[in-house]
């Protein structure tokens, strides 16, 4: 399928008032929430965004190099390039093992509670078992907002990193379906929102309709 490059024809694919399953929870506090889980030696999301922060990183040394080196411009710009190499390398070859270490820490399962109401979305790994999380999940459909919110989403035992990422700062809005994936980008963040495919629809619509400033695409 092309890419959709507006809001109007990405309407056409995915309606904002599209049905929901239970797996995406409407909690008391009004935020959509849910539960997705990643298998790590299948999905190396993780990994390549690890090789992106560390291509990142090799670039300062760089451009250190460049302007402090002796020499031609030329000769500046190889030494750089030797200095490039050499640092992303090491790098690269201790993320392998490092991935493996975490892989092997998570059950080689990356876990992650998806929230999203009329202000932002966000992710954050969770360390609780799913069946759990998602039980936890169904008590807070009746509970009140407040404490009793806080304190469901606190049993879930948070390990990893959240991102959060406000719809009035989002740039660029990408939906993914075969990956079950939406990539909600601003300046400086890049968030991926994972969801079943029975839902994709609902969370893209939604998404979609809140990102005013968003260029929205789907394929």
């Amino acid at each position: 399928m092309p890419y959709l490059e507006n809001p109007e024809q990405a309407g056409a694919v995915s309606q904002p008032d599209a049905a929901r399953s239970d797996d995406v929870l409407l909690c008391g506090d009004g935020t959509y929430r849910w539960i997705y889980e990643l298998p790590m030696r299948k999905s190396f999301f993780l990994l390549f965004e690890v090789w992106r922060v560390l291509l990142i990183a090799a670039i300062l040394p760089f451009l250190l190099t460049v302007i402090i080196s002796d020499g031609s411009f030329l000769e500046r710009l190889q030494n750089a390039g030797i200095t490039f190499g050499i640092v992303f390398g090491i790098l690269f070859v201790l993320s392998l093992p490092a991935y493996w270490i975490v892989t092997r820490a998570n059950n080689g399962k990356y876990t992650v509670l998806f929230e999203m109401d009329d202000r932002s979305v966000s992710h954050s790994q969770i360390k609780t078992e799913k069946a759990e999380a998602l039980n936890i999940l169904t008590m807070l459909v009746g509970a009140a907002a407040g404490n009793a919110t806080a304190t469901g989403i606190g049993m879930m035992q948070m390990g990893g990193g959240s991102l959060t990422c406000r719809f009035d700062k989002v740039r660029n809005l990408k939906g993914i379906r075969r990956k079950h994936l939406i990539k909600v980008h601003t300046l400086l963040k890049r968030n991926q929102v994972y969801v079943k495919d029975s839902d994709f629809d609902f969370v893209f619509g939604y998404l979609k309709d809140h990102c005013p400033n968003a260029k929205i695409s789907l394929r």
